[in-house]
């Protein structure tokens, strides 16, 4: 191939083309927030170990911030809870592990009125049959706006019209339970162009009551064994994963450096069994890694270029003396 300044230019102007795309595509997108909230729910789950023939009774509160306008009109009803394949929530199927649907009944009133800055407690009961079999039960009790009341109100209350939030209550019915479950993958990317240091885990419970995973990440310098961040202690995460479900996790390190090389340890542990994964990180922006490129490229150019200049100039250069030694032998010759 033949490197001249024609060609150099258009190989130089491509790159910086490409450099310019990528930078493009990593400018992140902006969003517009949705609208305020019309009211909070304190806690949003609880967990239970309940006996056949057990009657228990409990609480949560529902709040209305102080900078709403009006009065939030609510209604309360119970609903079966549990998950699909892709472990998004179910509210309207009724299966083997979301009987305890049946066995809830909400002792203070279904529907109500809050003002601003207040809250009001929503007592609930739950009396497990006494042929109840052992393993998980799950169901929610769902909080939503009173829309026979606020309609009729409609302008200026907004979002808070379709708003739904849902008290979950995982429940382990004592008896004959099993706790087993796989690790079916553990992964760490071993090089990243954008994104954060993570790791990725998928877990199947195979019992038949929920359980949690636990997933530890650990970052090291390349050439160092200091800690630069755990998960293990302050963000420790973990997961509630539901009987014969399969759940796909993903534990970040959010404040990770946009350039470096780590030493990464991710530890799945799920129902007294191991998974780890070490590998070495790279983390390389795409402009950097383009620049990288382009410099190469243009070192390549260069030095093909001068490799050539030197060929002809030396094929030139030879044939002087070639010339020379021919003309002192006829000399000698003579």
């Amino acid at each position: 191939m033949k490197f001249n300044l024609k060609n150099t230019k258009k190989v130089i102007c491509g790159i910086v083309c490409a450099v310019l795309f990528a930078v493009s595509a990593i400018v992140p997108n902006v969003s517009a927030e949705g609208g305020a909230v019309g009211f909070t729910m304190s806690p949003l789950s609880q967990k239970l170990i309940l006996q056949p023939g057990e009657t228990y009774t409990g609480s949560f509160r529902i709040s209305v911030p102080s900078d709403q306008e009006k009065d939030f009109n609510y209604a309360v009803s119970v609903q079966p809870f549990y998950v699909d394949e892709k472990y998004k929530p179910i509210f309207n199927e009724v299966g083997d592990y979301s009987l305890m649907k049946d066995w809830i009944t909400v002792s203070s009133a279904k529907t109500g009125t809050i003002e601003p800055n207040k809250s009001v407690e929503i007592v609930y009961t739950i009396k497990v049959p006494t042929d109840a079999a052992a393993g998980g039960q799950y169901a929610a009790i769902s909080v939503g706006a009173d829309n026979s009341k606020n309609t009729s109100d409609a302008e200026g209350y907004g979002i808070q019209e379709q708003i739904a939030q849902a008290y979950t209550i995982f429940a382990e019915i004592t008896g004959n339970t099993v706790r087993q479950g796989e690790i079916l993958s553990v992964s760490v990317p071993s090089f990243l162009f954008s994104g954060k240091v993570s790791g990725n885990a998928e877990i199947k419970n195979t019992g038949n009551v929920h359980g949690n995973a636990k997933y530890t990440l650990q970052v090291y310098p390349l050439f160092s064994s200091e800690e630069v961040y755990s998960n293990e202690e302050k963000d420790q995460d973990t997961k509630n994963i539901m009987p014969d479900r399969t759940y796909y996790n993903t534990t970040v390190w959010k404040d990770t450096p946009w350039i470096g090389i780590y030493n990464v340890v991710y530890t799945v542990e799920f129902e007294g069994v191991t998974n780890q994964v070490k590998k070495m990180v790279i983390v390389c922006p795409v402009w950097l890694l383009f620049i990288i490129i382009f410099v190469i490229a243009a070192f390549v150019i260069w030095l093909v270029s001068r490799r050539s200049k030197n060929r002809k100039s030396g094929k030139k250069g030879s044939l002087a003396p070639k010339t020379e030694k021919k003309n002192i032998q006829i000399f000698d010759g003579e």
